[in-house]
């Protein structure tokens, strides 16, 4: 009985194990079929990636910057191209395992001797390298004989290597500049931004003017060479080549006779500081655009990072010709003589008698001319800007007039030319005083009179008003643009003139204003202005400044006898006292650039007086 129950034990024992021993085998089987699929998977599905990525592990690219569209003139004359550059770059080459403990401190204290750079910063670069596994450029428009140094490293440093690409170049150093704007590096921001635009880490973008305007259309597709790489990291061969695509072509309206006679006049002015902005009446175009001081692109895109720090922590940015906001002193005039006529508060053949001093109450406001301009109607009181004149037609005019065709004119509103940071300045009147709880009176309208109080204009506002009075009301808006050539059979562009806004004024107004702006270059204080074959109409001006010497000012407008008027101008130089001065002699000189007439001096005429000290 005991042998029997000790055999049954051993038979139920047997059968419990079955279905461990089948789990065992199911088990076997599961895991013999994941490890074939995966293989499956290894062998045939992922071949071609495992292909590519050993294809990898033994080359490198080496991106090639494409080159940037070029800017012109209306002309054709190039003012940003490209031109060939040697670059140092950097190509992580070694697996990651042994990137781990390479030391890249001796590298970088190598090329520290030799670009002359901070040596941690270019372990900083080279470090840069490692994590985004991508080549980096450690220095750019290499100079011959630093780069024939270089090429010894190669040897001696894997992933060292030059490669030659299109580099941008500003033929003319300092023309336009902060219209054209310049190249810089992406910061922090900028790179997480447009990384995913397809940017690498160490390009450069455009950062003010049209650079930075028509970035995305400037900007190409850059190429590449595939090259093999051996295991110290030397280039051995290449392996395929990716073309690049050149960005878009821009065409500007700007003329480059008109802009160099403008960028030419600040710089000889005696503050070097000021603006010119000059615009075709019939269209808007911009012909010329300045502002001083200005700078050389080209030396922002130097190999020496020193020069470059230099040169940023000294760079002129502030664009004076739309941020710039001054009074306009006496060009403010032809607003208020247009309020005046047009409303009947002006008589043209209305006498005054200037002193050289008004009275009103117990406050005493002085001409510019102390001693007097006697009797005068408008034209002359025009001609000659006695402040007295002014004075007493403005109070009959009144504030709000001239107010309400101050914005009609304009102002107090940005120009929405495409450039960032334009001001709008700051409108002047009895409702703008009223907004702010404030109250007008009598001496505000006497300051408003002759540009002067709260009244804030940019340039390029003044130029537009100048056009807007030689074309008879038409504000247009300022644009720059004259066509793009897009790549890739994009269709091209071209820029249609814009109103921004429309004068209606009588035509016996726009007569008197005309021949008044005539008779200040014929006949009164911008006789500097003239030019041979040319009817000139002008304002002169000058401006009150509490922090220094006073600003000098000039608007004006020019055509050939019985036709339309193809330019007008605005002139700031900041600190240099009257207008007749000196923004009238730069005015001149642009507006004879603009015509392609060669005069070396200004116009003398019979009987003329020397040069006329004047608002």
């Amino acid at each position: 009985m005991g042998v029997m129950d000790g055999a049954g034990a051993m038979i139920r024992s047997h059968y419990a194990l079955l279905p461990r021993l089948d789990l065992l085998w199911v088990l076997f089987y599961l895991a013999g079929g994941i490890l074939g699929l995966r293989l499956m998977q290894l062998q045939i599905i992922e071949h071609v990636e495992y292909k590519l990525a050993a294809e990898r592990n033994r080359s490198q690219i080496i991106y090639q910057t494409a080159p940037r569209g070029r800017i012109s003139d209306r002309n054709g004359v190039p003012l940003a191209t490209n031109r060939p550059a040697f670059s140092l770059i950097y190509m992580p080459v070694l697996p990651r395992k042994r990137q781990k403990g390479l030391d890249l401190r001796p590298l970088a204290e190598e090329l520290g001797k030799e670009l002359k750079q901070d040596p941690n910063e270019l372990y900083d670069k080279l470090q840069q390298a490692m994590r985004e596994e991508v080549a980096i450029r450690l220095a750019e428009n290499l100079p011959q004989q630093t780069m024939f140094r270089l090429s010894e490293l190669k040897t001696l440093y894997p992933g060292v290597d030059l490669i030659m690409e299109a580099r941008r170049y500003y033929p003319y150093g300092r023309f336009a500049s902060h219209l054209i704007g310049y190249m810089g590096r992406m910061d922090a921001r900028a790179w997480k931004e447009l990384k995913l635009q397809g940017y690498r880490p160490d390009a450069r973008i455009g950062r003010l003017g049209l650079e930075g305007v028509f970035e995305r259309e400037l900007r190409g597709r850059d190429g590449g060479i595939r090259m093999e790489v051996d295991a110290q990291g030397r280039l051995k061969r290449v392996l395929e080549r990716v073309e690049w695509q050149p960005g878009s072509n821009i065409h500007l309206t700007i003329d480059a006779a008109t802009q160099k006679a403008a960028d030419a006049g600040l710089r000889k002015s005696p503050t070097g500081r000021g603006a010119v902005v000059a615009i075709d009446p019939r269209t808007g175009a911009i012909l010329a655009f300045s502002s001083a001081p200005d700078f050389d692109p080209n030396a922002l895109l130097s190999s020496d990072p020193a020069v470059v720090k230099k040169q940023i922590s000294e760079l002129p940015e502030f664009n004076n010709a739309i941020s710039g906001t001054y009074s306009p002193g006496s060009t403010f005039k032809p607003i208020v003589s247009a309020a005046g006529l047009n409303e009947g508060r002006i008589h043209p053949d209305e006498t005054i008698y200037c002193p050289g001093h008004f009275e009103l109450g117990r406050n005493i406001f002085r001409c510019w001319d102390h001693k007097g301009h006697k009797t005068l109607s408008f034209l002359m009181g025009f001609a000659k800007s006695c402040d007295v004149y002014f004075y007493k037609m403005g109070l009959k005019t009144g504030g709000a007039a001239i107010e309400r065709y101050s914005a009609l004119f304009g102002l107090g509103a940005k120009t929405n030319i495409a450039l960032r940071g334009e001001k709008a300045g700051h409108l002047f009147g009895p409702e703008t005083r009223a907004s702010v709880r404030r109250s007008w009176y009598d001496g505000d309208t006497v300051n408003l009179a002759i540009g002067q109080g709260e009244l804030l204009v940019t340039p390029i506002q003044m130029a537009v008003i100048a056009a807007a009075i030689a074309n008879r009301g038409t504000l247009w808006r300022p644009h720059y643009t004259e066509r793009i050539e897009y790549t890739a059979g994009r269709p091209e562009y071209r820029q249609k003139p814009e109103r921004g806004g429309e004068i209606k004024l009588k035509d016996s107004t726009w007569d008197l204003l005309h021949q008044a702006m005539g008779l200040v270059v014929t006949d009164g204080t911008a006789h500097r202005a003239a030019i041979k074959s040319l009817e000139v109409h002008g304002k002169t001006g000058t401006t009150e400044n509490s922090s220094g010497e006073d600003h000098a000012w000039f608007i004006a407008f020019a055509n050939r006898p019985g036709q339309a008027a193809e330019i007008a101008v605005a002139v700031i130089v900041e600190n240099a006292g009257h207008g007749s001065d000196w923004a009238v002699p730069i005015a001149h000189e642009v507006i004879a650039a603009a015509y392609r007439i060669d005069e070396k001096k200004p116009v003398k005429r019979d009987g003329a007086p020397g040069p006329v000290r004047t608002l």
